[in-house]
């Protein structure tokens, strides 16, 4: 009549599981400390101007991040081993689709995210420059309201554009990133 608490037996988590996801949290941690320094070094300026900038720029790297992460993920290891890219480049581009899924964790959740984080930052002190010289509070509420929606808009707008793109390119998208790569490890 009554039921027994059953506990399914879990495998846990890996050594090298463990060390990833403390990997992954320190690197978070660092970018996200860095991009906040210097977003709070430039913008401190109140130069309304260059706040702008900075939160385009965050937001371009939140696009472009969770694009190249998915376009790594959806691409074909099939794809890439019949392509006819010179040996270096086909190696380092099926590294990047075996590691999908470190890559695109890095890509999406730690860049990407940090960058939604700081584009949000961003338009809040938009939103204070902007609301410094309104007095008439229902005014500046709509400021407030207005950035959000339009950060939350154009965000939306464009990762819709970038996840189909990449979903429909992800082999040359996969091939310029490990170009890329391939690149900076010569310097």
């Amino acid at each position: 009549m009554f039921k027994k608490d059953y506990k399914v037996k879990g495998q846990g988590l890996s050594k090298s599981t463990k060390l990833w996801i403390a990997k992954v949290t320190l690197l978070a941690f660092f970018i996200s400390l860095i991009l906040s320094i210097f977003s709070e070094l430039i913008q401190n300026s109140n130069n309304l101007v260059i706040a702008i900038v900075i939160l385009l720029v965050f937001m371009a790297l939140n696009v472009l991040s969770d694009m190249v992460g998915l376009a790594i993920t959806s691409c074909q290891i099939e794809n890439i081993e019949n392509s006819k890219f010179d040996e270096k480049l086909k190696k380092k581009c099926l590294l990047l689709i075996k590691s999908s899924d470190k890559v695109s964790s890095i890509m999406c959740d730690v860049i990407g995210d940090i960058c939604g984080i700081l584009c949000g930052v961003s338009g809040t002190i938009i939103v204070y420059m902007m609301s410094n010289s309104v007095e008439i509070y229902s005014l500046k509420i709509f400021i407030g309201a207005g950035m959000s929606a339009l950060i939350a808009g154009l965000t939306v707008f464009f990762k819709a554009i970038s996840k189909n793109f990449a979903v429909n390119n992800a082999q040359k998208i996969v091939k310029k990133i490990g170009n890329f790569l391939l690149k900076i490890s010569k310097n």
